[in-house]
């Protein structure tokens, strides 16, 4: 997420426009969010058939974008071609980790990757040399206009939407539309301390970004690990 957000005519403005911006910023990261978790609930309605021609389609457009030169107008027909291809993904990825050991371990590493690639030692990890590739950075992100600011900025990354799309979708194939709440509260909730790291370090010199699904999976394992416990000790009384 917010792979961010270091851009030269943010950094060069006043403080009140840099907080005008920044509350976009956030906006736009709940909002994506929000059309991430809507977006993999319809398409699990989908046949498994149905969602990989879906996605061979969105890969047909998203190999058409990145022949195109780059122009910030061509990051919209990328917005549209990483959210639906990291959400088909997602979903499709969630059909294969159809339990919840698999989910959970195909998660944990994720996690640690993702927060590492932003620290001092993660130099070598892809995501810490993308964010450094900033056209790169920006084909494979999500990017949004700003009031007041020329350009579009990058919000969030398409491995952030199929990381989510994940969660929703093996959710909802593993416990059932009743517990959908699982994954709309570690998203949603997961995103409030990575908007507050946000907001906090971006002015310190060695703030490159948040690893974005790093809040989120913690928060969704623990969800699992309660629900788990609270589940056993029902049982238990029941017996």
């Amino acid at each position: 997420m917010a792979k961010e957000m270091k851009a030269k005519n943010l950094t060069k403005n006043d403080k009140n426009r840099n907080k005008f911006a920044y509350f976009w910023i956030s906006f736009y990261i709940i909002m994506l969010s929000l059309a991430n978790i809507l977006l993999a609930f319809l398409i699990s309605h989908l046949s498994t058939t149905l969602t990989i021609i879906t996605l061979a389609i969105v890969m047909v457009l998203t190999i058409w974008a990145w022949r195109q030169s780059f122009q910030d107008n061509l990051l919209y027909l990328h917005d549209v071609s990483n959210m639906f291809g990291g959400v088909l993904l997602g979903m499709l990825a969630a059909y294969w980790l159809s339990s919840q050991e698999k989910l959970i371990s195909f998660l944990i590493p994720i996690a640690i990757i993702d927060f590492i690639s932003f620290t001092r030692f993660g130099r070598w990890t892809p995501n810490r040399k993308l964010i450094e590739n900033i056209t790169l950075a920006k084909r494979l992100s999500i990017c949004m206009p700003i009031p007041g600011f020329s350009g579009l900025y990058q919000i969030t990354g398409v491995g952030d939407m199929f990381v989510f799309a994940l969660i929703t979708g093996a959710t909802l194939k593993i416990w059932g539309i009743s517990a959908i709440w699982m994954a709309i509260t570690a998203i949603i909730v997961g995103q409030i301390p990575n908007i507050i790291g946000m907001l906090s370090f971006k002015n310190k010199s060695w703030y490159r970004g948040i690893p974005a699904t790093s809040s989120p999976i913690l928060i969704f394992i623990i969800t699992i690990f309660l629900t788990n416990f609270g589940d056993t000790v029902n049982n238990n009384i029941k017996k």
